[in-house]
């Protein structure tokens, strides 16, 4: 956490070999820039790069204050004042990358669209933009026919989609359920049935 020092660790199962210090001390400057701008939408993503490269010249950066104090540093005095805490975005980059979070979700919901019987249906609430961009693309590619040859009496069974999309866009979070649940805010539902 951000908002606590500790060391740097972040790993969702304690067995994993990467740690998210391995990931901001041995990283390079090309492989931190992309991680932080793809999954932490980082705009200030190499000024904060710059800043951890000259503290590593030096010392290892070992715990979550140590990185927090860098990423502040990299973000100018106006940016860091909106949007929440300066290191939000960075910390849940570093995470995502160490428990290869998006790998793992796109495993799960193709095991989910597999293992749904007929007329069943998958529900996905996604709380972030990259997992909400894999399901809908997961859920548009086993939900639409593949170019075929035309003249084709009959579609192959393996090229019938599995999916009928129940809901075209996502649904959002109703005003009442943000008055309830503001954490609830970047919510999105999406919904398909299995052929």
């Amino acid at each position: 956490s951000y908002h606590h020092d500790a060391p740097l660790d972040m790993r969702m199962d304690q067995d994993a070999p990467l740690t998210a210090y391995d990931v901001v001390n041995s990283w390079s400057y090309e492989q931190l820039v992309r991680i932080f701008f793809q999954y932490g939408e980082e705009k200030f993503s190499k000024q904060i790069v710059r800043k951890i490269e000259a503290y590593r010249e030096n010392k290892a950066i070992e715990t979550t204050g140590e990185l927090v104090e860098l990423i502040k540093e990299g973000i100018p005095a106006p940016a860091r004042r909106t949007g929440g805490h300066p290191a939000k975005r960075v910390f849940q980059a570093i995470r995502i990358a160490v428990n290869d979070e998006l790998k793992v979700f796109e495993e799960a919901l193709e095991s989910a669209i597999d293992m749904v019987k007929p007329g069943g249906r998958v529900s996905v609430i996604t709380f972030h933009s990259l997992e909400d961009r894999i399901c809908k693309t997961t859920f548009k590619r086993n939900s639409t026919t593949p170019q075929l040859p035309p003249g084709l009496p009959i579609i192959p069974d393996e090229f019938k989609p599995k999916l009928k999309l129940i809901t075209r866009k996502p649904i959002l979070p109703s005003d009442i359920e943000l008055e309830e649940n503001n954490r609830a805010r970047s919510a999105k539902l999406r919904i398909a049935e299995k052929r």
